[in-house]
């Protein structure tokens, strides 16, 4: 896949305009569930617009940003100096390529997981698992496909056309998400819906008994 260099300029305008300002308001739900001096890592960081929410958390935190985009990098990178409270190390990379000796208090995958096949899903997913100990916190936050409503089936068509043509992305349509997150190992221990529930905010935790049954 391509990086979001050719539309980073827009990007943030573009989510307030089509989608009301909820792509944000998804990702700032559960962030109350940080405390001071925790370890997060945010996959797919983009602009950095989520640095100025975790920002106004008013605790130290201290987080690994992970974006291939030169100019979302660049972009974040502005975000972060406004935020005296947050010590933000940025990775240039590919989720990937990511790797820690240390696991992480929380984990954010906003608007990331769908952008893959279910190959390449799974392997995130349990990239993810790895960085995770059994307290740690996943928080996703991603679109949703609910059948019956017509309008999120011809939005999600034309996101699909627009971000191939721009971005190079993989997926081909929707997933679901939240089904493919839990057979991965984790456990969705709290929901909470957006835009007519086109996008859903979830808390996920390791499910112990189903990962020792996934490794043996």
């Amino acid at each position: 896949m391509k990086s979001y260099n050719r539309i980073a300029w827009l990007y943030d305008t573009l989510a307030r305009w089509v989608f009301l300002g909820n792509i944000l308001k998804s990702q700032a739900h559960f962030l109350p569930l940080i405390k001071a001096n925790d370890r997060i890592l945010i996959i797919g960081g983009g602009s950095g617009l989520i640095l100025k929410a975790m920002a106004q958390l008013e605790i130290p935190i201290a987080i690994d940003f992970i974006e291939p985009s030169s100019r979302m990098i660049e972009k974040a990178k502005k975000h972060a100096l406004k935020a005296i409270n947050l010590k933000v190390r940025f990775h240039q990379i590919g989720f990937e390529s990511f790797k820690s000796k240390e696991n992480f208090n929380t984990i954010c995958c906003f608007f990331f997981l769908d952008l893959f096949k279910e190959q390449s899903l799974k392997s995130h997913l349990n990239h993810i698992n790895n960085l995770m100990n059994e307290k740690s916190y996943l928080l996703v936050s991603d679109f949703q496909n609910i059948r019956g409503k017509w309008w999120q089936i011809e939005l999600a068509k034309l996101m699909h056309v627009f971000f191939k043509l721009t971005t190079g992305l993989e997926s081909n349509n929707l997933k679901d998400i939240n089904n493919a997150i839990e057979k991965s190992g984790f456990m969705n221990i709290s929901q909470a819906d957006f835009f007519s529930k086109f996008i859903f905010s979830a808390v996920y935790q390791k499910e112990v008994s189903k990962m020792e049954t996934i490794l043996k």
